[in-house]
């Protein structure tokens, strides 16, 4: 019988050398061995388990409390006031760990969790004040180490800035990407899903993917994206856009007011970020419709589940979203010459379709 060949080669991982053995580290996973399983959701339709999601706003808008309200609802097993006044959702209670760099715990935090009727005792804490803080970044291993011995089911990074290593420039493309890993990989191994809030960014007139400050890589890492804002020419009605899904069709917007620190649902709307920055007149008028078009086009075709839709899908979700049809056609003209999109046809006569779906010029030009 031929022997094995077990010989250890030396590497070099992330600047250290170790030794790994030549049979065992080279070996591949068979697909036919994959079991396939449904997502599963910490809030139902919102945000999936084991996964990334970000919440991104501008400063005051209520993030904190946003994330406070999830935070008590999974403590408790209670519905999330993303779900409505209504909601029969009830899950067992859950732990959480929060990170917080902004906001302290004795004058803030848990006074707002305890308004949105959390369960203390299952909520775990590090703050600036503790001298580890500092240390504890995205590729630390007093991250991996605090997730690994606390097993959370949920852990709060906010905001994302903070905990960035210093190494890392958050504005070079894949970047942060390379950084988030570690979080997607406590979804697998430990069953942790992960909430990471966002600032959005300064430039006016912008919406979705656009708004997140600093990194288009923090919206590739996520797998849902909810944008939150106030609703222009209201008394501080505030929405929460679900902008991005992965695992899932994007849900309604929901409307909430603030009442002393706790979010309090009002109704659903059909209205995502971009029309709620566009009901500000002083951002429609800087914004050309060509470019709104534009806009539209993208990031619909990139939240379709394979990439591609039906021109005549898109010429209707325009129509309903205010976009005319001469700025659409104008650019679907642009984006064609840019080779950005492409089209085809499917059948033939009376059946015949035609189909639209992104480049990957477009990503390259990013």
């Amino acid at each position: 019988m031929e022997e094995k060949d077990t010989k250890k080669i030396a590497v070099c991982d992330g600047g250290k050398t170790r030794l790994i053995s030549k049979q065992k580290d080279f070996q591949l996973e068979k697909a036919a061995n994959v079991e396939i399983k449904e997502p599963e959701w910490l809030v139902p339709g919102y945000i999936p388990k084991y996964g990334i999601t970000t919440i991104a706003g501008d400063g005051g808008v209520g993030k904190t409390s946003i994330w406070c309200a999830i935070v008590a609802a999974i403590t408790t097993g209670r519905a999330p006031f993303l779900l409505g006044n209504n909601a029969q959702y009830i899950g067992e209670p859950e732990t959480v760990v929060v990170f917080s760099a902004e906001d302290s715990w004795n004058y803030v935090l848990k006074r707002r969790l305890m308004k949105n009727g959390a369960d203390l005792e299952k909520i775990l804490f590090m703050g600036p004040e503790d001298e580890r803080f500092q240390m504890l970044n995205f590729n630390s291993e007093l991250l991996k180490g605090i997730i690994d011995t606390n097993r959370p089911d949920l852990t709060i990074y906010d905001p994302v800035q903070a905990f960035v290593p210093e190494n890392i420039k958050m504005g070079d493309r894949n970047s942060m990407r390379k950084c988030l890993s570690q979080l997607i990989g406590f979804g697998g191994a430990y069953k942790t899903t992960s909430i990471i809030i966002a600032h959005a960014n300064k430039q006016s007139g912008v919406w979705g993917r656009k708004r997140i400050a600093d990194s288009a890589d923090i919206w590739d890492a996520s797998r849902s994206v909810l944008m939150t804002g106030i609703v222009p020419n209201t008394d501080g009605l505030r929405y929460i856009s679900h902008e991005k899904s992965n695992w899932g069709r994007l849900q309604d917007s929901a409307l909430f007011r603030l009442e002393d620190g706790k979010p309090i649902f009002q109704s659903y709307s059909k209205n995502k970020d971009r029309e709620f920055v566009l009901m500000d007149s002083k951002f429609s008028k800087e914004v050309p419709a060509a470019d709104t078009a534009k806009e539209f086009i993208i990031s619909t075709l990139k939240e379709q589940e394979q990439g591609q839709i039906e021109i005549s899908e898109l010429d209707e979700l325009a129509k309903s979203v205010g976009i005319s049809g001469n700025a659409l056609r104008n650019a679907k003209a642009e984006l064609n010459k840019k080779k950005a999109i492409r089209t085809w046809s499917v059948g033939y006569g009376k059946d015949k379709n035609f189909f639209i779906t992104l480049t990957d010029t477009l990503e390259t030009n990013e």
